[in-house]
């Protein structure tokens, strides 16, 4: 069959890329989210792929081979608290574990007197023990009293539930319990959607393992939901392909297995951004990169290492913990509608709050009347209101200056430009600190990475971050403002596993450990094979969580499943000094160590995606102006007469002297004075920053 389609559901646009599987042409989208029902805004992406083609819907989808989709579905119903109704049912004397959390603040919160915790997913009352013990390791210490449980299940019965969290003390060493439990659930409550905390992350740490089977639960029916309808709507229009979803470590996996663990599309929809960003930056000749994406509602910030996307072990939510691994991403709401306002004290704060799709920025004209960065952008002349969206969408500048002029130049007494370049200022600042806590945090000086940037609105604001950061190199992939989308197509399918294997390092049978592992590898490469992915091309990634005797939480070290093999236990000890030496400046040789999990991933291409080259230009930059239009030299801090090039017709091999604009349809990149801008064979824009 002959396409296959990226699809990134965001907070304002819903990004598309379209690739012809036969000759490997791709084409990109973007069309308005629509949040009360997404799926609604993925139909209208497609029908407008159908338009630029020139067929119907139907033929599109029928001759599309495959569907990967991201969504922010789940995410969204575990921030708002608008889930399922919940239950959990844990051992008795355990219930308030949800509610507690670890019992200790954030570092945002430990003075604030009147700071009052999220609540809970599951209410106290839906929260109930059962009369069920096992002991560390394994052992029955008192049996699941089943009567207990079908009483529990009539009453969750009687009270509506639509999902059931099960998770038990030490069931991670024994499920048995969990395993009894559910069966009697699912007979009495069929039509609940029912979790048992050992399926999703049988690992120790009552609470995490709770809190992730218990997000799980709470998002499944809304996602479950989302894709049937979805499916519905995809097969009412003849698609009979295949249907991916994006999860939280940056690969995918099918639609029937994300719909009994949702909780791994949690935080799932800007994984896709590292990988596409890892992609890019290779195709410019970098194995490592900081890779942003600046959108609508909010700016993600990742790492590129070595070739890998960084994973951490463990995120929150809305105060809410969840042990699955996923990109290494921190978010901070600064996008393109974020809203700027002068505060009680006479400060101007740019975000976290955003006018989002609707009603968006003033200048679109849609009834927003505050202030966001995208007007500020218009304001300084950096977007064209003419050209926003290739020209299918006008904006308002008057309308921009003056909710500029109103809500932030009067009060605070500055010019509207001020007020603008302001806006735009911090929104900067703000981006840049939310990528040092990628970098700075996690042991990595960002001056000696590129930073690859990506969102409608990012490659407007990245010179100016990446000055604040030192950082000399920048890359704007062609397509950066479908990035995410881009990430989709070139995902692995990727299937993880996770168990814990607590002991003292010393004592560690390296045989049985060998064995354990070995297992989850074959259960992971058994999958890949019935996916279609060739034995010799699926790639195998062990790891295993360590610390020193005394610390409270542990290091993964990835190493060759062959060390434990041929009983290569001091090369495994290197890695983890050298790893706890990286990221916290010293290490401990010679302590006693202890292994706390075993990691297994097993990965395979879904699809055989290539970044689509350019033509060489057939004539210089100047060849490619479009016209002249003033705008605000963030470096020089004056307005200039800058040149407006076409960055659609750019051929490889042209070179651009800020102070320049190159306009492309879905985004714009700003080239302030002592930058320059180098298009590549790849299709990337590659900025340096020639000043001092």
């Amino acid at each position: 069959m002959g396409y296959v389609i990226g699809i990134d559901v965001g907070g304002t646009f819903t990004d598309l890329l379209l690739m012809d599987s036969s000759t490997g042409k791709q084409t990109i989208n973007k069309t308005s989210t629509i949040v009360e029902d997404p799926s609604v805004g993925v139909m209208n992406g497609l029908k407008g792929f159908a338009e630029m083609l020139d067929m119907t819907v139907n033929e599109l989808l029928s001759q599309t081979s495959l569907i990967v989709h991201g969504t922010t579905v789940t995410t969204n119903a575990v921030l708002t608290n608008n889930g399922s109704k919940t239950a959990l049912v844990t051992t008795e004397g355990f219930r308030d574990v949800l509610q507690m959390r670890r019992g200790v603040r954030s570092r945002d919160n430990l003075f604030n007197n009147k700071y009052e915790a999220p609540p809970a997913l599951v209410p106290r009352d839906l929260r109930v023990g059962v009369s069920e013990r096992m002991d560390k390791g394994g052992g029955v210490m008192t049996a699941v009293d089943e009567k207990q449980v079908v009483a529990i299940a009539e009453k969750l019965k009687s009270e509506k539930v639509e999902a059931v969290a099960i998770s038990f003390m030490h069931s991670y060493a024994n499920d048995a319990h969990e395993q009894a439990v559910k069966s009697i659930i699912e007979k009495h409550l069929p039509e609940a959607f029912t979790t048992v905390s050992t399926e999703v992350v049988p690992i120790l740490r009552l609470y995490d393992r709770t809190s992730t089977a218990v997000m799980n639960a709470y998002a499944g029916p809304i996602l479950n939901q989302y894709i049937t309808n979805l499916v519905d709507k995809l097969q009412d229009y003849d698609f009979n392909g295949n249907l991916l979803i994006m999860q939280s470590n940056g690969g995918v996996n099918n639609a029937g297995t994300v719909k009994k663990l949702p909780a791994t599309t949690l935080l799932s929809g800007p994984a896709a951004g590292p990988v596409a960003g890892g992609k890019f930056a290779e195709s410019s000749g970098y194995e490592n990169a900081i890779v942003v994406d600046m959108g609508g509602t909010s700016f993600e910030a990742s790492i590129v290492r070595d070739g890998k996307v960084s994973i951490r072990k463990t995120g929150e939510i809305n105060k809410n913990s969840i042990s699955l691994p996923m990109a290494d991403i921190h978010t901070i709401g600064s996008g393109g509608g974020s809203i700027a306002r002068v505060n009680d004290g006479g400060l101007l704060k740019v975000g976290p709050e955003s006018a989002g799709a609707t009603p968006g920025p003033v200048s679109y004209g849609r009834g927003g009347v505050e202030p966001t960065t995208s007007d500020a952008d218009l304001v300084l002349g950096y977007l064209n209101d003419g050209y926003f969206l290739g020209g299918s969408m006008r904006l308002d500048k008057e309308a921009a200056r003056d909710a500029i002029e109103e809500r932030i130049a009067e009060p605070t007494g500055i010019t509207t430009e001020k007020a603008a370049f302001g806006i735009y200022s911090i929104s900067n600042l703000n981006m840049a600190s939310g990528i040092k806590d990628v970098t700075v945090e996690n042991g990595y000086d960002p001056r000696e990475f590129p930073l690859v940037v990506a969102g409608g609105a990012g490659p407007v604001h990245a010179a100016m971050i990446a000055r604040e950061l030192g950082i000399k190199e920048i890359i704007v992939p062609r397509f950066s403002s479908v990035l995410c989308a881009v990430g989709m197509l070139s995902s692995m399918l990727r299937h993880d596993y996770l168990r814990s294997h607590y002991s003292k390092w010393s004592e560690v049978d390296h045989k049985s450990l060998y064995s354990v592992i070995e297992d989850d590898v074959q259960e992971g490469k058994k999958l890949l094979s019935a996916e279609g992915v060739p034995e010799n091309e699926q790639i195998v990634i062990v790891g295993l969580d360590l610390r020193y005797i005394g610390q409270h939480f542990e290091v993964t070290v990835e190493f060759d499943i062959s060390l434990l093999l041929n009983a290569q236990r001091a090369d495994v000890e290197e890695l983890f000094h050298e790893e706890h030496r990286r990221l916290y400046g010293f290490d401990l040789r010679g302590n006693e160590m202890e292994l706390m999990n075993i990691r297994v991933s097993c990965q395979g291409e879904h699809t055989k995606f290539s970044i689509q080259e350019i033509h060489d230009a057939d004539k210089e930059a100047s060849g490619y102006l479009k016209n002249t239009r003033e705008m605000y030299d963030p470096v020089r801090h004056e307005f200039v007469e800058a040149n407006v090039y076409d960055g659609e017709e750019m051929g490889a091999g042209c070179t651009v002297d800020g102070p320049a604009i190159i306009e492309l349809v879905t985004t714009t990149i700003v080239v302030p004075d002592q930058y320059q801008v180098k298009t590549e064979r790849n299709g990337n824009f590659l900025m340096t920053d020639k000043g001092e």
